[in-house]
């Protein structure tokens, strides 16, 4: 009696685990823009936790708006729980919400089906170099390091120079993190390379142990003079270069920012002011560059080199660095899709700390 008692318990308990497991909530969460700009096609990843036994395959999910209807969505497991079953979970997606608004999202842990390959990013890999390509673009990367990134391409131009783009910190073994379509993530060990298939930019960042002085260094191809630079601060800052040869670096600190010009060590200093929103642009008659270093303001004596050769510096004494480069065409209104200040301000998400609830 006992022992049939048991085993009905046992039985009992393993439909109750399997139900709530089949069963499990969605995981709700929502998407705000915070800087009052109008956003088109924008990248969002959202970082999920899914209860342990929920979710055997990240393909699985589906992405479903406030009503009801299934979003187009890019799923990733990030880690695993010890019984096999995801548990970060990365869903990537695009979104065209308005100026401060607030879009609600849930995900549903059963019922998906693998998106179709179709328009979007795709990776191919070799024993020395990974390419990460769409229909727009081709970046390549060096599994050495040296340099990290060889080209970047959008279109048919080529907007690299021979030494490429090179961080501070040395490049560790490559490891793809996510395929596409909607986003390739690249980690060579405390360097993590991001793109995402709506716009064609590339984000940099890099990871110290402790705060050391971080840099990204760049050889842009501007074969067609003059080359122009532009700055983000109190009021739009300009101008060109004048002489091959001429630099000029903008500095933030306690005090401010100031802009120096000159030759080889820039000193005359032609601008200064209280804020920067750290964001420019450097081009010439075809090519554009634009550049951002993330969380700008947030110390550590951040700057900006720029040089009539196209050479590129973003600097900081910091932990972490990020650093954006977005490569567009001429008319840069035209071609360029999103503004710098939209780069460097994500779309705000937010998980709900309640699974109750359903989705539409």
């Amino acid at each position: 009696m006992r022992k049939t008692a048991f085993l009905l318990a046992l039985f009992v308990g393993t439909q109750i685990v399997f139900v709530s497991h089949a069963l499990a909530a969605p995981i709700e969460f929502t998407v705000t823009e915070t800087t009052g700009l109008r956003r088109f096609g924008y990248p969002v990843t959202a970082s999920l936790e899914a209860p342990q036994g929920a979710l055997r395959d990240a393909a699985m999910g589906r992405l479903l708006d406030a009503k009801g209807k299934r979003v187009a969505a890019q799923f990733t497991a990030m880690s695993k729980w010890p019984d096999g079953s995801v548990r970060g979970l990365d869903v990537d997606f695009t979104s065209s919400i308005g100026p401060k608004g607030t879009d609600a999202y849930c995900v549903e842990l059963s019922g998906g089906t693998a998106q179709p390959g179709g328009r979007g990013l795709g990776v191919t890999e070799t024993a020395d170099e990974i390419t990460v390509a769409s229909n727009a673009i081709a970046h390549k990367i060096r599994r050495d390091g040296k340099p990290l990134l060889t080209s970047l391409i959008n279109g048919k131009t080529e907007f690299v120079a021979s030494d490429g783009i090179t961080t501070t910190l040395a490049s560790g073994k490559a490891e793809v993190l996510k395929r596409g379509p909607f986003n390739v993530t690249v980690r060579l060990g405390a360097v993590t390379l991001e793109y995402v298939s709506s716009k064609s930019w590339v984000k940099i960042t890099q990871r110290a142990a402790k705060p050391t002085l971080l840099a990204v260094d760049a050889h842009f191809a501007l074969p067609e003079p003059p080359v122009l630079w532009d700055f983000g601060v109190e009021s739009w800052l300009y101008g060109y270069f004048r002489k091959p040869n001429e630099a000029l670096v903008l500095r933030q600190d306690a005090a401010g920012w100031r802009v120096l010009t000159g030759v080889a060590e820039p000193s005359s200093i032609y601008a200064s002011g209280k804020h920067c929103e750290g964001w420019g642009h450097l081009a010439d008659k075809q090519r554009v560059v634009a550049f951002g270093m993330a969380d700008f303001g947030a110390g550590g004596e951040p700057a900006f080199r720029l040089g009539a050769d196209g050479r590129f510096r973003a600097a900081a004494q910091r932990q972490e660095l990020t650093v954006y480069f977005h490569v567009v065409g001429q008319p840069v209104q035209v071609t360029a899709l999103t503004s710098p200040p939209s780069m460097l301000a994500p779309l705000v998400v937010a998980v709900k700390s309640s699974h109750k609830a359903r989705c539409i």
